[in-house]
């Protein structure tokens, strides 16, 4: 009979004096690891699937206790670790973090190291079926015809960890043995913790802006970096723009040496793995190839005259030409605040238009979170200064989308995680685990539904503007189901919403579908070139720098005016030194979202019962393919991608008739 586990205490059921989840400590979380190790090291070939559902979710919860302690290594929040800083200290201390995040990195690294006989055990399940001893002769482990770990896949009780399965089993064959596993987990951070140390001493320091935004803003750094591309002051922008490029230039020469170190390695590690390239390396963590991120790539480019179209509209109603300071420059008046009954009202009654099952499943939480919006009023009230991470509600100040529009884009980010929640992060690469939790992108799964809701509201948004409601709902119900006010009907229906959040929108899909492809591009032109001769190495910048200057005008045309600037942004990209072979995923859950829309409105019967199933499943249950499946949403090939960047079209072509409805304000 198999061994029978008992389940460990979570990492995250611990509680402080005040009753309130806290972060482990360094103790406790490297006790929580010893213990899995021993429990676990060694047996997993004996354990059921029920057990071995508890094994990992164990090991879940370990991942994200570890990645909460490497994102507070970074100093993004406070906590019982020892590289928190206390609030009082922001924003004058905010850039003086950097020793002691090395020596916790590392010490993530190490306790993760610990638990890599887990995974490369699993993979290793070759000879016999889940709970089975191991005593079989070698003849009948070869007529044995199942996979062990390809049938783990398909059992019931693992079906929250099928697509993280899925993965180790396409990965199977380029994993190494433990002891060399080991050895490169912990050598590889190296070239990543320089970049990010140059990044978060040298590049975020307050030298980095000119004098007169750090006294507007008075914010922390990375606060900074946030609101200043959507300042209202034309004259900031420009003068924060070119600081921040002089800065890069000057450290050009360093950054283009720890990237080549970088790309020399990851060349090497694919090499020594066995894949035909990096890219498919670095892909295959997500399912994916590099065939299909180049043809995700082919078809982006081929819609470039989109991009452009957009900013020749803002230009003409700005009365300006656009530079590429400017992207995100405000450029309407911004909508009067919004109340909580009026943002939920409003979000229910959209997806009541969409969806009465999706609208009555997120109804209680739509009132939770109204309740929430409120219980914060006395503390805004009062000019407490919210942190990132100490509230879902508070705004960011400067974003275009300000106003009543970032309340309702808040609130629905809510919903969508609630009515789809992240699939469950059992294993994270060194890629994921690094970096800071502002930079970390959101799983592209979620971010592809909380578009496809935003997409929904706009829809109801832009009905009751122009007055004739697509969907045959033309009045508005708040979560209880009684008849909203006048005063807020009336606003509902106001073009200057719809415009502010069709703003929003567009130009937040505009950066992750094509800003963020030219740094996918980047990549594939520099992996293919290979390392520059050890003479070249000083011209190594210099032609890093030609290159995405020259993506970055085949994206803006004559449309966007390319600053001097701008060609050494590749220095502040972590996707270049962090995160290889990332940059797609923001295009890709825009483009999923922009594809199932698309789908919607071309066959609403057709689409509903696709979608209500893909809510159903659960979370980490589809793989990426099996997701684009059953919301018909494939991108595998140009001409899927052509098509979800037909619906982008649609709705710049909707903002240009909505400005005509209202062109003075």
């Amino acid at each position: 009979m198999p061994v029978v586990f008992p389940a460990a205490e979570p990492p995250f059921e611990r509680f402080s004096g005040s009753g309130k989840k806290r972060a482990l400590t360094w103790n406790e979380l490297e006790e929580q690891v010893q213990q899995f190790a021993q429990r676990y090291r060694g047996q997993v070939v004996q354990l059921s699937p029920p057990e071995l559902a508890v094994a990992l979710q164990e090991l879940s919860e370990l991942t994200q206790a570890l990645a909460l302690a490497a994102h507070l290594a970074e100093g993004c929040e406070s906590s019982s670790l020892p590289t928190a800083i206390p609030a009082e200290a922001e924003p004058e201390m905010a850039w003086t973090k950097a020793d002691p995040s090395w020596r916790d990195l590392e010490r993530v690294i190490s306790l993760q190291s610990q638990l890599l006989f887990f995974p490369l055990e699993l993979q290793s399940l070759t000879a016999v079926p889940l709970g089975e001893p191991a005593a079989e002769t070698p003849q009948e482990r070869e007529d044995r015809p199942s996979d062990p770990l390809a049938a783990a896949c398909a059992e019931p009780e693992l079906r929250p960890f099928r697509q993280f399965l899925c993965r180790l089993l396409q990965q199977r064959g380029h994993q190494q043995p433990e002891p060399l596993e080991c050895l490169l987990h912990q050598q590889y951070p190296t070239g990543r913790l320089a970049w990010r140390q140059l990044w978060q001493v040298t590049l975020n320091s307050p030298a980095a802006l000119p004098d007169h935004t750090l006294v507007q803003l008075g914010t922390p750094s990375h606060w900074r970096e946030q609101s200043l591309p959507t300042h209202a002051s034309a004259e900031i922008r420009w003068a924060a723009y070119q600081r921040l490029g002089q800065h890069l230039e000057a450290h050009a020469d360093l950054g283009g040496f720890i990237l080549s170190t970088l790309i020399r390695d990851h060349l090497w590690e694919a090499q020594w793995r066995g894949y035909d390239s990096a890219a498919d390396l670095y892909l295959a963590r997500h399912g994916l190839t590099q065939t299909f991120l180049e043809n995700l790539l082919e078809g982006i480019r081929d819609r470039f005259d989109l991009f452009q179209h957009y900013y020749r509209l803002k230009s003409r109603n700005m009365g300006r030409s656009i530079r590429i300071c400017d992207l995100r420059a405000p450029w309407r008046d911004p909508v009067p605040p919004l109340t909580s009954a009026e943002a939920t009202s409003l979000i229910w009654a959209a997806l009541q238009d969409f969806c009465p099952e999706c609208a009555a499943q997120a109804k209680p939480w739509l009132l939770e979170v109204g309740s929430a919006i409120e219980a914060d009023k006395p503390n805004r009230a009062a000019g407490t200064a919210f942190r990132p991470g100490e509230t879902e509600f508070s705004p960011r100040s400067g974003e275009t989308g300000s106003g009543g529009s970032e309340l309702l884009l808040k609130v629905l980010a809510i919903i969508s995680q609630r009515l789809r929640p992240e699939d469950p992060q059992v294993w994270l690469d060194l890629e994921e685990m690094q970096g800071s939790s502002a930079l970390l992108p959101r799983a592209w799964g979620v971010q592809a539904h909380t578009v496809f809701l935003q997409q929904i509201l706009l829809d109801h948004l832009v009905a009751s503007a122009v007055g004739s409601p697509r969907m045959g709902r033309p009045a508005l119900y708040d979560p209880e189901g009684q008849t909203a006010p006048q005063r807020w009907r009336e606003r509902s229906g106001s073009l200057q919403l719809a415009q502010a959040l069709l703003i929003h929108h567009l130009e937040a899909q505009l950066q992750a579908v094509f800003y963020q492809s030219l740094i996918g591009r980047l990549e594939l032109i520099l992996y293919r070139s290979g390392l520059p001769a050890w003479e070249n190495v000083a011209t190594y910048p210099l032609w890093v720098s030609e290159e995405w200057l020259k993506l970055c005008q085949e994206l803006c045309g004559d449309a966007v005016e390319l600053l001097p600037e701008h060609q050494f942004y590749w220095v502040g990209m972590p996707e270049l030194f962090l995160r290889p072979f990332s940059a797609y995923q923001a295009s890709l859950a825009s483009l999923v979202a922009l594809a199932c829309h698309r789908r919607y409105h071309s066959s609403p019967r057709n689409f509903l019962p696709h979608y209500l199933r893909w809510l159903a499943s659960p979370p980490g249950s589809l793989t990426l393919e099996e997701t684009t499946q059953l919301l018909q949403a494939d991108l595998s090939d140009p001409g899927g991608v052509l098509q979800a960047l037909e619906e982008l079209e649609h709705w710049i072509e909707t903002l240009e008739k909505l400005l005509e409805e209202n062109p003075d304000h």
